[in-house]
């Protein structure tokens, strides 16, 4: 096991997550892996245009444990159902962006969020009952199984990793991690990527393994942790 960095929050590590997970132990596993949409990392560490059965073959040493992935709902049907089998749970995250596809599927395996641990603000504000919640005190409802709150991260915002493409957004993380953790839980990352389960860990008092192949995306998420991460924080 090639660990690279450790602290009170994460240990990471730069391998392949199928060589090293039977030696590890956490709690959930939260997965935004590469799409097999045929990319074209810089990294070629990854080959994000695999044969079906290869990339399926990424997700058979999660069969039967808690996990949460991230990906567009045909790639996520496609692939990672007929490994894991039947979600408990399917969240729907909406976006606006410049791109076609401006949702992605949320799936929960062997898990189910509890969606009252994040309230969000209400849809109608103005409508006579929430209008009396607000009045009453009420900050917002339950989370919804759907939402659209959260933006991707973009080149202008101060999240933003230069040199990488797809980053997960703190505030996502934070709040699947709310939904289905409880405070000191570990949380493995298998494809670590520019870092951002370490930011929502920190924020929300869990711990996290992260594993990453890429020794590129690697050096930019530990530079973001080592240099950027009290700027990040909050």
């Amino acid at each position: 096991m090639n660990k690279v960095f450790e602290d009170d929050t994460a240990t990471i590590y730069h391998n392949n997550y199928i060589d090293i997970i039977k030696e590890l132990k956490y709690d959930l596993v939260i997965i935004d892996p590469p799409y097999n949409i045929g990319h074209k990392y810089k990294d070629k560490s990854f080959n994000d245009n695999k044969s079906d059965e290869e990339y399926r073959a990424l997700f058979k040493p999660l069969k039967n444990k808690k996990v949460i992935t991230i990906n567009y709902a045909e790639e996520t049907i496609k692939y990672i159902v007929p490994v894991l089998e039947y979600p408990s749970k399917i969240l729907t995250w909406c976006y606006n962006s410049n791109i076609p596809r401006q949702s992605r599927m949320i799936a929960h395996f062997n898990c189910v969020p509890n969606l009252k641990k994040v309230i969000i603000p209400y849809k109608d504000p103005k409508d006579k009952r929430i209008a009396k919640r607000i009045e009453a005190g009420h900050k917002g409802a339950s989370c919804y199984d759907w939402f659209s709150d959260i933006n991707l991260v973009k080149g202008h915002t101060k999240e933003k990793v230069k040199g990488f493409t797809n980053q997960m957004p703190v505030k996502l993380l934070e709040r699947l991690i709310i939904m289905n953790t409880e405070p000191g839980d570990i949380i493995l990352d298998c494809f670590f990527g520019s870092g951002s389960l370490y930011i929502a860990c920190k924020n929300t008092g869990r711990r996290c393994i992260g594993i990453e192949i890429s020794k590129e995306h690697l050096d930019l998420a530990i530079n973001r942790i080592e240099k950027d991460i009290n700027y990040l924080l909050n």
